[in-house]
């Protein structure tokens, strides 16, 4: 039977990843031999195939704590920024797209594959979030939205013009919202914990069905 749902229209999308480490790498920033530049050196030989030069480098010189020190890296093709520091690494991807995802996936494992074995720790957690804004469809959002709320148990009695949810646990967390960057449209927002093994091609996967399913509870189809 053919699916009759419209097909999501998804025009800003965002990702972001953030590995703690067992323990800070202060060898790594502080120890002999120049071990910080050691560890420049091998991000930038790592990311070299994936666009990135010394313009794209950048260090906070003047941080006012440990949680500060940082070294930056962006990339160009797939854009996205590395934030390596003294207690984990984060990868931010502005204007997402799961076209890009495959490339995506390669470049962030290399980098945690290279980390593993050059940092002087490992990594004790890994978050991601994945947030989009959906424009509405054949229904305004708040008739969509309408039955994930009971209005009158928080004792509004009026029609509300909108509608927004949040549900929040240990290892995952959904917020549904009116979106500020697009008129009209809704901000999905959804945050998930994984175990320190797992494989960004994993997590890519879950995500992905992550971001299917909600779009399939809202009345929409990915494709």
């Amino acid at each position: 039977m053919e699916d009759q749902r419209p097909v999501a229209e998804v025009p800003i999308g965002f990702f972001e990843y953030h590995a703690i480490f067992e323990e800070p790498i202060f060898a790594a920033w502080f120890g002999k031999d120049a071990a910080r530049g050691t560890l420049t050196t091998g991000m930038y030989k790592i990311l070299t195939p994936w666009g990135i030069d010394l313009s794209k480098i950048t260090v906070n010189l003047n941080p006012k704590n440990m949680q500060e020190i940082q070294t930056s890296f962006t990339t160009s093709n797939p854009p996205a920024l590395i934030n390596l520091g003294m207690g984990g690494v984060a990868f931010i991807v502005q204007n997402a797209e799961w076209s890009k995802a495959p490339m995506l996936v390669s470049m962030f494992q290399t980098v945690l594959n290279h980390l593993k074995t050059t940092v002087p720790t490992e990594l004790g957690s890994q978050q991601t979030i994945l947030g989009f804004h959906v424009k509405p469809g054949p229904k305004p959002w708040r008739e969509v939205m309408q039955r994930f709320v009971n209005a009158k148990a928080l004792g509004v009695e009026e029609d509300a013009s909108t509608y927004g949810v949040g549900a929040y646990g240990v290892k995952f967390s959904v917020l549904l919202d009116n979106s500020l960057a697009l008129p009209g449209g809704l901000f999905v927002k959804i945050t998930r914990v994984f175990p320190a093994e797992t494989h960004f091609e994993e997590m890519s996967s879950i995500l992905w069905k992550d971001e299917e399913g909600m779009l399939g509870r809202l009345g929409f189809r990915t494709q």
